[in-house]
């Protein structure tokens, strides 16, 4: 019976194409599909079809391209497919060597089975969508409000119907909410909000009085003219600078010891500038332009200058090709919402962006340097300057990288700046920029010469006293002399310097501008010779003093001092137009083999205008992009959650926007509105979603089965404070926040113990704060959403830190100046209003003045006088490492 039994099974397997019987069938949808979009639609799908063959459907792979079938039904190994997959190398390996590893044996294996199995696929299955109809691709347009919402329960009004805001954004998701079934929850309480929103906005929790004065506030509008007054609050730009700082990679310098290798020095003045901005409510677009291009746009405005920091913290030392590439990825992701970087060594593999686009997109950039220039009141560019980026080498040429490889580049097509297909709307409008005279001469500006002439007066003055004082020990004053006299002959020396810059530069030359040169060329010679003078005297002086076995020595030196005497008395009657103007600014280091010699030329005298087209068609109102990213940060960081999260990808590959109407119409209301961040912080917290409660407690079954993420904003998400937060707080909790507004950022080591904000810390690869590293905070690489940890040693730095424990005593300190002498009932109410900003349940005051008694008990029993006060003390450290301290609700 056996015999017939395998017969048969065997002719079964033939007529089903040799299949074996221990093959499964193959799920196209579930396993060919996914393999097929991972590895072949790249070349092979809506972006481009090599050959003519798309491989985006099934019924595709059967009909081919202009080698005929890609695949035959129930005939693997006669299929080009597999024939391409299994090669091992050359034109016929698919994917390509250039593209990475090839498929895998299970991989090719599951493909052969599945064609070997019939090739099908779903009747209904629709190609690739045309990539120019992504949603993020098309300018956003501003979508009709959807009809008003049905009313509100008295639970969720909660305090009356002033909480009916009639905001847009309720308008949207409130018709969300109710397509799925969804319920929101009641509004939180007025303490829980107010501590929200102060946080949101000011990053400082509210004091015990801010709360009181909230929540006996009976006007309709109280909240409302909060977030007025903390808007208009400076703090207001140092929380929303932070946001901003991570987007957009803020760090200061790091590198060897003193060598700089990675950003720039006095990088804070960047950070400043975001700083004021945001404060100012510039307008977003007006940020970016002068982030961008302030160089080309404002080239003598040193306090817009500021701005190019964003290109000036790209800077590396070693490899510019490695700097440029991290100026066009962070450009792209910051302001794009797009991964460009993938197309640096072949075309993108999602979304409509060439490797060409990518170089071209590279040239925008590749004319500029770094440099610091000069500010008013320092002339030490290690003490002080504002790093800048500008246009230094105009003629360098941009080329596209063979497979991404520097050391390929293809020299025979030079590219132009240009822009991805799909982008490049209306015209692009690069014309160059002649600079004016003081932009590229910053030794011109006037505050340069003052700064100069301060120094030289002080020098002066310090070199009288000296010499008076050597006078009254009656020593040799000879040196002394000289000494003033070359401090003297500067001043003269500076003033003829100065006049001759300005006037070399009238065209044509002019005989005063020939004259002043000249004098400029004596004055700096009777410096020279003044100072020559000075190392004689001092020569003459040692060799008086020397010893016998030094005598030589020092005659040798007297003698080299005399010739140097005579070469310069010698030079005064010499002509000649050559003289040392002022300097102003100091070109950075192009790179470790750069020479003096180059970096000493003078600035270019016009820009290429590059990177301010590229800036004016970043902030163009048809730009699709732009505005979207911009929103998609600010409701993330208000909402807990993006509307697209993956803030940095809006292509292809990317998440699909969970509300993609309420995004289209923020974006265009943003740039409706002058691209006003304050306006748009207005309009999120005052919506009925951001006021809602974050608790799920008494939420409906439908809201936790239909939507258990909250995507459609049933309640309001928690988070917890990012470290800057926490460490602040703390302070302000204190009353040792230091309000003091910008300046040179604080050594992360030396200045632990400071209580100025903590945006003001030392940020680097290098050095950084360590309390804050604690709590994951931002990467100097990139830090488009910061990651969370719960580690332990979080717990242990709020309950062992310095920081901590002092912040709990001077707390207890405060309650106790400012409330007096303290039942432990009213301790416990103040203690919960002043940390928790929360009113403590019937069971936590019970349990809270049961503990502060036994804990009194207990420091009474070791002989503490000051039992009630230390037992105080750690129940204010207890609350401070409460959960609801270090979340925001």
């Amino acid at each position: 019976m056996k015999q017939p039994l395998l017969l048969t099974a065997t002719s079964l397997a033939l007529l089903l194409g040799g299949l074996p019987l221990s093959a499964a069938p193959v799920d196209y949808v579930r396993e060919i599909k996914p393999l097929l979009t991972h590895r072949c639609y790249a070349c092979h799908g809506a972006l481009q079809q090599k050959g003519e063959l798309r491989l985006d459907t099934a019924k595709l792979l059967r009909e081919g391209g202009n080698s005929g079938p890609a695949v035959i039904p129930g005939q693997g190994s006669e299929s080009l497919l597999l024939a391409h997959v299994t090669a091992s190398q050359g034109k016929r390996r698919m994917p390509p060597a250039s593209e990475g590893e090839g498929l895998s044996t299970k991989e090719i294996t599951l493909l052969r089975t599945w064609i070997d199995q019939g090739a099908s696929g779903p009747t209904d299955e629709k190609p690739e969508t045309d990539p120019k109809d992504h949603w993020a691709f098309r300018a956003p347009v501003r979508p009709a409000l959807p009809p008003h919402p049905q009313p509100l329960s008295p639970e969720y009004r909660g305090e009356g119907s002033r909480f009916r805001t009639g905001n847009p954004i309720d308008a949207f998701l409130t018709a969300a909410r109710q397509k799925h079934g969804l319920t929101p929850q009641p509004p939180a309480d007025r303490a829980t909000l107010l501590r929200r929103v102060y946080l949101d906005l000011i990053g400082l929790p509210p004091t015990r009085a801010e709360l009181q004065a909230f929540l006996t506030d009976p006007a309709p509008d109280a909240y409302e003219k909060v977030v007025d007054k903390l808007l208009a609050s400076p703090r207001h730009g140092e929380r929303w600078g932070q946001h901003w700082m991570d987007i957009w990679r803020y760090s200061d310098w790091w590198g060897l010891g003193a060598e700089v290798r990675n950003s720039q020095k006095h990088m804070w003045h960047w950070r400043d500038w975001i700083l004021a901005s945001i404060n100012a409510d510039k307008g977003y677009d007006q940020m970016l332009r002068e982030m961008l291009a302030a160089d080309e746009l404002y080239p003598n405005d040193l306090d817009r200058l500021r701005a190019t920091g964003f290109l000036a913290r790209q800077y590396f030392k070693f490899n510019r090709n490695s700097w440029l590439e991290e100026t066009v990825e962070h450009t792209a992701k910051a302001f794009l919402g797009l991964t460009m970087n993938c197309a640096k060594c072949h075309d993108h593999k999602f979304d409509p962006i060439s490797q060409i686009d990518y170089y071209r997109f590279r040239a925008f950039f590749e004319p500029y340097q770094v440099r610091t220039d000069e500010v008013p009141g320092e002339m030490d560019f290690e003490k002080d300057g504002i790093p800048r980026a500008f246009d230094c080498n105009l003629a360098v040429p941009t080329y596209r990288f063979v497979r991404g490889d520097e050391k390929r580049p293809d020299k025979k097509r030079p590219l132009t700046p240009g822009l991805p297909r799909l982008l490049a709307f209306g015209q692009l409008d690069i014309r160059p920029v002649a600079l004016p005279l003081e932009s590229h001469t910053p030794g011109l500006r006037p505050f340069v010469l003052e700064n100069h002439l301060r120094l030289v007066e002080r020098q002066i003055q310090v070199a009288r006293e000296k010499l008076e004082q050597t006078k009254k020990l009656k020593k040799p004053f000879a040196v002394e002399e000289k000494s003033l006299a070359v401090a003297e002959t500067q001043l003269p020396a500076l003033r003829a310097r100065a006049a001759a810059d300005r006037a070399r530069h009238q065209s044509p030359p002019t005989a005063e501008s020939h004259k002043l040169a000249r004098q400029a060329v004596i004055a700096e010679r009777k410096l020279a010779l003044a100072r020559a003078e000075e190392t004689l005297a001092i020569a003459e002086r040692n060799l008086l003093s020397a010893t016998a076995a030094k005598k030589a020595e020092f005659e040798k030196k007297r003698n080299a001092a005399q010739t140097a005497v005579a070469t310069a008395r010698k030079t005064l009657d010499a002509p000649g137009e050559t003289y040392t103007p002022l300097r102003g600014a100091l070109k950075t280091l192009e790179s470790n083999m750069e020479t003096e010699a180059s970096r000493g030329k003078p600035f270019p005298t016009t820009s290429s205008g590059r990177r301010s087209a590229l800036a004016r068609w970043l902030t163009d109102r048809r730009h699709p992009l732009t505005a979207r990213v911009a929103v998609n940060h600010v409701w993330a960081r208000h909402f807990g959650v993006p509307l697209v999260a993956t803030v940095f990808d809006f292509g292809r590959k990317g998440a699909a926007p969970t509300h993609p109407q309420l995004l289209d119409w923020l974006a265009v209301d943003f740039m409706d509105n002058g691209w006003s961040l304050k306006r748009l912080h207005r309009l999120m917290v005052t919506s009925e979603a951001y006021r809602l409660s974050s608790s799920s407690a008494g939420a409906s079954a439908a809201n936790r089965k239909v939507d258990a993420e909250n995507r459609y904003y049933w309640r309001m998400n928690a988070s917890r404070m990012e470290a800057q937060l926490l460490r602040d707080s703390l302070l302000h909790l204190a009353g040792e926040l230091d309000p003091a507004l910008g300046g040179p950022s604080l050594h992360p080591v030396r200045n632990e113990a400071s209580r100025r904000r903590s945006l003001y810390f030392f940020h680097s690869h290098n050095e950084y704060n360590r309390f804050l590293s604690m709590f994951d905070d931002a990467s100097v690489l990139e830090c488009y959403r910061r990651a969370q940890s719960i580690v332990p040693q979080q717990a242990l730095a709020l309950s062992n830190s310095r920081l901590a424990l002092d912040t709990a005593a001077r707390i207890n300190a405060r309650l106790h100046q400012h409330l007096g002498t303290l039942s432990d009932a009213a301790f416990v109410r103040a203690a919960f209003e002043t940390v928790l900003c929360a009113t403590p349940t019937a069971a936590e005051q019970s349990e809270c003045e049961q503990v502060l008694a036994e804990l009194a008990g207990l420091l009474k029993k070791q002989g503490r006088p000051d039992a009630v006060r230390r037992a105080r003390g750690d129940l204010l450290q207890a609350l401070l490492n409460h959960n609801d301290f270090i979340t925001i609700r």
